[in-house]
């Protein structure tokens, strides 16, 4: 009983904050259930998270294969969810910047808002895989070829440059028809492990390297024939942004899941 005069001790200051303490504790296990944050490489509590999905989305029109092999079971289990194809039209500033890798396949006319909202996401870490010649028109000047057209847009980002072209006219053949197949020239490159099929088919285009560039892989041959003087395959980006850009001058879809999971798994968690 308490006498007269005394006061029942008060709470410590420790055991006030418990309470506080459980609920940012609770929090942070919601947070990481729904995938808000990237748990799952924690230590000892990691394999309670699911690892963050990689979201994925095709600015102009994926090809079949392509979204066959993307939609494929081996790539929900990697974590690779696929948002499917937007047009051009749709992608103004801020559009995109809730996807984790931006495609460019299919469509070969861009806006130059569309060009600059996909370059800008680049430039902040995006993540940007463009085939074959995707965005190398734009709509108010239909003579133009290439991606560095006008300032500030997707020549800024690009490993590569359009072939073909001499100051934006066309001077020459920039794509063919071909089945061929590739040649690679890092082995070690993460892109390629397991990788056993080097066949591609489909449409050929012909680019050359910038000096941001890093060459993965050549075109050994097509429609029977060596290829000489040496024609790009495959080249990524190298030092120049947060963000990293892959570059096909074939459709990636008609190779190999392994390489394409690969690539996407890669790029991901690149940069330069």
């Amino acid at each position: 009983m308490k006498k007269k005069g005394q006061y029942a001790p008060t709470q410590g200051y420790g055991e006030s904050f418990i309470p506080l303490i459980l609920i940012v504790v609770l929090g942070l296990f919601i947070a990481g259930k729904f995938g808000y944050i990237d748990l799952h490489s924690v230590p000892v509590i990691g394999s309670l998270f699911p690892a963050p999905y990689i979201k994925v989305v095709t600015v102009g029109r994926a090809s079949p294969q392509f979204e066959y092999l993307i939609k494929s079971e081996n790539m929900q289990v990697a974590g690779i969810a696929y948002a499917g194809s937007i047009s051009p039209d749709a992608v103004v500033p801020g559009a995109l910047n809730n996807f984790d890798i931006i495609v460019l396949q299919g469509s070969t006319t861009c806006d130059r808002t569309a060009r600059k909202a996909i370059a800008e996401r680049v430039k902040v870490g995006g993540k940007l895989v463009v085939i074959g010649d995707a965005c190398t028109r734009v709509t108010d000047d239909p003579n133009a070829l290439g991606w560095d057209i006008g300032i500030g847009l997707l020549g800024d980002v690009m490993p590569v440059r359009y072939g073909g072209v001499l100051m934006h006219e066309k001077t020459g053949e920039s794509r063919v028809y071909a089945d061929g197949k590739f040649k690679i020239i890092d082995p070690d490159h993460v892109m390629f492990n397991g990788i056993t099929n080097f066949a591609f088919s489909g449409t050929l285009t012909n680019v050359f390297p910038n000096s941001n560039a890093n060459v993965l892989a050549y075109i050994e041959s097509y429609m029977g024939k060596t290829t000489s003087p040496a024609t790009y395959g495959i080249v990524e980006s190298q030092g120049v942004f947060s963000g990293k850009v892959v570059y096909f001058a074939f459709d990636p879809g008609t190779t190999s899941r392994e390489m394409m999971q690969n690539m996407l798994l890669y790029i991901k968690g690149a940069s330069g």
